[in-house]
């Protein structure tokens, strides 16, 4: 029985270092379990996955050749242990520009919206302040984020009211003679009006109420519409009056007495002394009548050249010539000489346009 016993305890003792093997070799391949990790690394928009035995952050990143600079975007602190299914999340800065108040600026960052970067340069916006773009919405490399200052204020304006011109018809009054019934008189409104500014330039005006402070009036007007014209028993149609002021000239030739200086010019026509009119025909002065009509200079823009006229008081003419100083509701009178052209003077005449 003795020998038996011991016997037994030596088989017992030789199992030991067979168990403490295995044991061990469980141990190691447990720790080597346990070290070896899956990592997901999110890398500026990019998902990798990482097999790795690092135990921090930092690691992980050394492993997939990333060095995180100063301004760059890391979820989790270096020194931060992994584990396994680990998500990391890194972004690399990059440069935006900065416009506020007149100054601009260059900063790094990652992941950041404009009011991040805003707040890191200590920029603070108003109430109405907004910016480009806006303030919520993620910058990206090359942005430019612009602060823009908004105001607003009211303001008063004083706005005119245009009234209209009421046409009456006078049958007895001449084609071309209008009157003034009532006189027109212009409205007034005060507007008050706010004002936006936008970095201290208008940029919209918005109405907030109007106040009447005249009514206008309109005008009343009457304007002929007879075009029949009755002179020395004559009854004669014609198109339109027109009130003009006339003057006298001569032909500015030597033989009506006009001067004529050195350089050939005379004091009625200049240079075109030749006797020739702008229509071409011999500038002699008439009388009057129909069949000998006076020669008239005029504004073609007003009356065209070759029209039939009936002047009152000096009868019959046409318009023949023109003149640098005959401008607008103006004609000159072709007289027979200078003295008498002369003396003429200015006089308000009136002038029918004939069929």
């Amino acid at each position: 029985m003795q020998k038996i016993t011991r016997l037994g305890r030596l088989e017992a003792a030789a199992w030991v270092p067979l168990v403490f093997l295995i044991t061990a070799s469980l141990l190691v391949l447990f720790s080597v379990s346990v070290a070896h990790k899956k990592v997901f690394l999110l890398a500026d928009g990019r998902t990798q996955v990482v097999s790795t035995y690092s135990h921090n952050v930092a690691g992980v990143l050394s492993e997939a050749g990333i060095e995180v600079g100063k301004y760059d975007m890391l979820s989790h602190e270096p020194d931060e242990r992994t584990y396994y299914g680990m998500e990391i999340k890194y972004s690399a800065a990059y440069p935006v520009a900065v416009k506020a108040d007149g100054n601009e600026y260059t900063l790094w960052a990652a992941e950041a919206t404009a009011g991040q970067i805003l707040q890191l340069l200590e920029i603070d916006l108003g109430e109405l302040d907004r910016t480009v773009p806006a303030v919520d919405e993620k910058v990206h490399s090359g942005d430019v984020v612009e602060v823009i200052r908004v105001s607003k204020h009211l303001t008063t304006q004083r706005v005119e009211i245009p009234f209209r011109e009421i046409r009456q018809i006078n049958s007895v009054m001449d084609r071309g003679d209008s009157k003034v019934i009532q006189r027109g008189i212009a409205g007034l409104r005060e507007d008050t009006v706010e004002v936006t500014l936008e970095n201290g330039e208008d940029v919209d005006l918005r109405l907030i109420q109007s106040e009447i402070i005249r009514l206008k009036q309109d005008q009343i007007a009457e304007y002929g519409a007879n075009t029949l014209l009755s002179r020395a028993g004559r009854t004669m149609q014609f198109t339109r009056v027109i009130n003009v002021t006339a003057t006298a000239y001569c032909a500015g030739t030597a033989e009506t007495g006009c001067p004529i200086d050195k350089h050939g010019k005379s004091k009625c026509t200049g240079h075109f002394n030749d006797g020739i009119t702008a229509t071409g025909i011999r500038a002699v002065a008439g009388t009057g009548q129909e069949s000998k009509p006076h020669i008239v200079a005029v504004d073609p823009r007003m009356i065209p050249l070759g029209s039939r006229l009936y002047i009152d008081g000096y009868g019959f003419a046409v318009a023949a010539d023109v003149g640098g100083a005959i401008k607008g509701s103006r004609i000159d009178l072709l007289l027979g000489d200078h003295a008498t052209a002369w003396k003429f003077g200015r006089k308000r005449l009136r002038v029918y346009l004939l069929p």
